[in-house]
């Protein structure tokens, strides 16, 4: 780790960037996946596409779903990846590899693949850092980068060019914080955290005096007064923030990410928050301030989260739910208001039955009006 005040600018390496992936061996890849080999295991490994995109023969065809499967008849790839329950016919490629789960061989795949964002070793010259924050060993600080006095990047983290820290704030080591990226004052991230382009972690939060309720009169002559947000944003490790995703701090103590959630793309977070481990939380969903999160919750995309509420551990919020009040563990609630997922259905099913309900009606009060005609002329 570099001494606060050691002279940093300067020693930038444009030739350390990590950007391009490395070949491997075919049996070197079944091995990492636990997968079956078939065939040649000391073909060299490129790159990994789909089947319609193979062009040269270090191309690794990656057919494990169905659509992906019924394009390997016609790519000019030399060897595949394949599920066991779609296997291609016989000697068709030089190099099989055959594995069982999908989703989780892809994760491990894409990730042997994935030789990160070019980047260079060291301090860019154009970096702004003030004199006493602390680097760790392999720290890489891309062009136009700016961190505030007092704060501590650890081991391994690369932080892309024009990203801007604020005072006092704690990166862990391993991180990735890509180009663009906002990091106000006294924020703390975890290690192994990847916050994409554009986020924003740390902007005060949307909080006015006074509190206006919906019933509450809302008159010309009300001054509304902006309460600060003093507090911080505590990130766990292992946390993966999206693209344009904001962050609010809190007013007094932390807005907290739990270790392992993942957050996607365009989500707004409120001050006060805290959203616990191992979390999924889809594009365009927007959490009010205060509201708690538990762990392994699911929340799809365009959700509305009110202030204040409760979600329960392992509980599932279907996509554009509006929740306006908790939500019990273990529970899968949709719809606006969101409600238990049985009930929603219930609900739209008889939504569905209501033109037919509408055509009976009226027939029943046709024949009732006929009747009454017939007993008054009698």
């Amino acid at each position: 780790m570099m001494n606060p005040g050691e002279p940093m600018l300067g020693s930038w390496d444009s030739e350390g960037g990590a950007g391009e992936s490395l070949a491997m061996l075919t049996k070197d890849i079944a091995a990492a996946l636990g997968a079956s080999l078939v065939g040649d295991g000391a073909k060299d490994i490129a790159r990994i596409v789909h089947p319609d995109d193979a062009e040269h023969p270090s191309d690794l065809a990656v057919a494990i779903i169905s659509d992906t499967a019924a394009a390997l008849t016609r790519t000019r790839a030399e060897a595949a990846i394949v599920s066991a329950k779609r296997l291609p016919e016989p000697n068709r490629f030089a190099s099989l590899i055959v594995i069982e789960q999908g989703r989780a061989a892809l994760a491990i795949l894409t990730a042997l693949f994935d030789g990160g964002p070019a980047r260079g070793a060291g301090v860019h010259q154009t970096a702004v850092v003030a004199p006493d924050i602390e680097l760790g060993e392999g720290v890489s600080i891309g062009p136009f980068v700016v961190i505030g006095p007092g704060s501590r990047i650890g081991a391994g983290t690369t932080i892309l060019s024009h990203a801007s820290l604020g005072e006092n704030v704690v990166v862990g080591a391993g991180g990735l914080i890509h180009s663009g990226v906002r990091i106000g004052d006294r924020v703390t991230i975890g290690e192994r955290v990847m916050i994409h382009s554009n986020a924003v972690v740390g902007s005060d939060g949307f909080s006015f005096a006074p509190e206006l309720g919906p019933r509450m009169p809302y008159s010309p002559g009300l001054e509304l007064k902006r309460v600060h947000s003093l507090g911080r944003v505590i990130i766990g490790d292992d946390v993966e923030i999206g693209a344009n995703t904001t962050i609010d701090r809190a007013t007094l103590r932390s807005t907290r990410i739990g270790s392992g959630t993942k957050i996607d793309n365009q989500v707004q977070i409120g001050h006060n928050v805290t959203i616990g481990t191992n979390c999924l939380i889809c594009g365009k969903v927007g959490i009010s301030g205060s509201a708690t999160i538990g762990d392994r919750v699911r929340i799809g995309g365009g959700a509305g989260i009110a202030d204040h509420i409760m979600i329960g551990t392992e509980a599932i919020i279907g996509a554009a739910s509006g929740v306006g009040s908790d939500v019990p563990e273990g529970q899968y609630v949709f719809g606006y208001p969101a409600v238990a997922i049985d009930r929603a259905l219930e609900q739209y099913r008889y939504l569905g039955r209501q033109k037919l309900l509408h055509r009976k009606i009226n027939e029943i009060a046709t024949r009732v009006d006929e009747l009454e005609r017939d007993k008054m002329a009698r």
